[in-house]
């Protein structure tokens, strides 16, 4: 094992992230490395000290990105040592570009807890095995589904005729409160559209933004508040408020 390959491990060694054979092959070669046994002291106290640190709890749409990084990373087909240790490398900076970030965004604006939590929710269907909790394409499936929940019927239509199938529903929690969240599809894409009673009255065109690739969408109609998540252009998002504002002005 060549020096380069020995300090690239070092890393991999203090998590006990290396196989058995390459643990000790590792260990062979400090024995005629000494820059790459001082690096391994200074990085088992580093260690030690992040060990020491008072630990808080990742915020949920930060812990969601990180997973659905790693999940991408930890899907890829098996790798030969030197590879699995570029790729460890990869998804190290992967969490500290990510944490970084939330951390910049969460300085330039307090205020944007509601669309976290939204976001967080969209991104825990998009990586789970079951996205929804009732599933199905029936509006008179999903919706008494939410009785006994929630404590309202949240809007549930099947917008398959505008490119928007319905896929089912489930709960999620926004500010404290449990909410009814709504899931269709386009393509291959999501779109989470989480609704609540509107404590404001009157009715308010949806304003559609982007941030972090997702499109948003947030506006008032039929006596709820609308909030849409979806893996999708901003025009995508504003054909599905336009189709889903047909089918709530139709129960009318």
């Amino acid at each position: 094992m060549d020096c380069p390959t020995c300090e690239a491990m070092v890393g991999a060694y203090v998590d006990g992230e290396l196989s058995a054979a390459e643990s000790a092959e590792f260990e062979r070669a400090l024995e005629t490395c000494p820059d790459c046994r001082q690096r391994l002291e200074e990085t088992r106290t580093v260690s030690g000290l992040l060990r020491d640190l008072p630990a808080e709890p990742a915020p949920d749409l930060l812990r969601a990105k990180i997973e659905r990084e790693l999940r991408v990373i930890a899907g890829r087909q098996r790798l030969y040592p030197r590879e699995r240790l570029r790729w460890t490398a990869m998804a190290a900076s992967l969490v500290v570009a990510l944490g970084i970030g939330w951390l910049g965004a969460t300085l330039v604006s307090q205020g944007g807890r509601e669309t976290d939590a939204l976001m967080a929710g969209y991104l825990r269907i998009a990586m789970s095995d079951h996205p929804v909790e009732v599933a199905s394409s029936d509006r008179h499936t999903v919706k008494p589904w939410f009785a006994g929940r929630v404590d309202y019927a949240p809007p549930v239509h099947d917008l398959t005729t505008a490119g928007f199938p319905l896929v089912g529903g489930r709960l999620d929690i926004v500010d404290g409160r449990k909410v009814a969240v709504v899931v269709y599809r386009r393509n291959r894409h999501w779109i989470a559209l989480t609704a609540w009673p509107a404590t404001s009255a009157g009715e308010t065109a949806a304003s559609v933004s982007q941030r972090d690739g997702f499109a948003l969408a947030e506006w008032r109609r039929g006596g709820f508040e609308l909030r849409a998540v979806g893996d999708l252009t901003p025009a995508d998002m504003k054909s599905f408020v336009t189709a889903l504002d047909r089918a709530v002005d139709g129960d009318r």
